[in-house]
């Protein structure tokens, strides 16, 4: 029996990224985006900003997502976003 060809759905950080915000708004203040891949083809995605406060430059998870990766295309099956005019506080 033939191995299944695990590189058919290999996709590069940055790929993921680029397809995440042709379906999302990026936020203001936006930093940068962490992508994990956790199994197979499903992967977290973070999207962090940056906000002075108190003298201090502070990194937060604006966004966070659950993502499938098949077939070339991304497929967000659960996120969490905070409001970019709030301070964040606990998630919702």
């Amino acid at each position: 029996m033939a191995k299944p060809d695990n590189n058919m759905n290999k996709v590069s950080d940055y790929e993921i990224e680029t397809m995440l915000f042709k379906q999302i708004e990026k936020p203001k203040k936006y930093h940068m985006t962490k992508v994990f891949n956790v199994f197979n083809d499903y992967y977290r995605i973070n999207v962090y900003t940056q906000t002075e406060e108190e003298g201090y430059t502070k990194l937060r998870i604006n966004s966070s997502y659950m993502a499938t990766y098949r077939d070339k295309i991304l497929t967000i099956i659960h996120g969490k976003i905070k409001n970019n005019d709030e301070k964040p506080s606990r998630w919702s």
